[in-house]
């Protein structure tokens, strides 16, 4: 229901921001040129993933029978995840710090891979075959698609950190 409320609100013109940057050139010769650049951030989609993402993790961990240190520091690495993407999708093009939150973003998804991969993956195996399997093949898939997502905006929607 929270994907749907968000998906709905960005289709209706909500949940949508305007990001403006300004961007000056020198010249040496002729006076400097400015250009204004207005750019959509998606802020409800960012609303909806730390909503269900955590919710998401929060099954796959009850699943495996993780132990709730490990629940809680993976759910909070994903918010730290998720939160660091809003941050960097309303930051200037040419300010640096847009990396720092993408840096920060990448260990985030770290922490969360290592408690799935290394104390989901064990406790689902200590539990018997199907549950191990089970959790395998929807962790395994999450952690593949929550990998290529990111990969695909980059590399193809031609716009770094503009993950609408």
């Amino acid at each position: 229901m929270t994907a749907a409320i968000s998906y709905f609100a960005m289709a209706v013109g909500d949940g949508i921001s305007y990001h403006h940057t300004t961007i000056t050139e020198q010249h040496k010769h002729v006076p400097d040129t400015t250009q204004d650049v207005y750019r959509q951030v998606y802020w409800a989609r960012y609303v909806d993933w730390s909503i269900t993402t955590p919710m998401l993790l929060l099954d796959l961990a009850l699943l495996a029978g993780m132990n709730g240190a490990y629940i809680f520091l993976a759910i909070v690495a994903d918010l730290v995840m998720v939160l660091t993407g809003l941050f960097a999708a309303f930051g200037s093009e040419s300010n640096p710090g847009k990396w720092g939150y993408y840096t920060i973003a990448c260990i985030a998804y770290l922490v969360i891979i290592w408690h799935l991969a290394l104390h989901g993956r064990q406790q689902a195996a200590a539990k018997g075959g199907k549950v191990g399997t089970l959790f395998a093949s929807i962790a395994g898939f999450t952690l593949i698609l929550w990998t290529a997502y990111p990969m695909y905006v980059m590399f193809y929607a031609k716009r770094p950190f503009d993950f609408h």
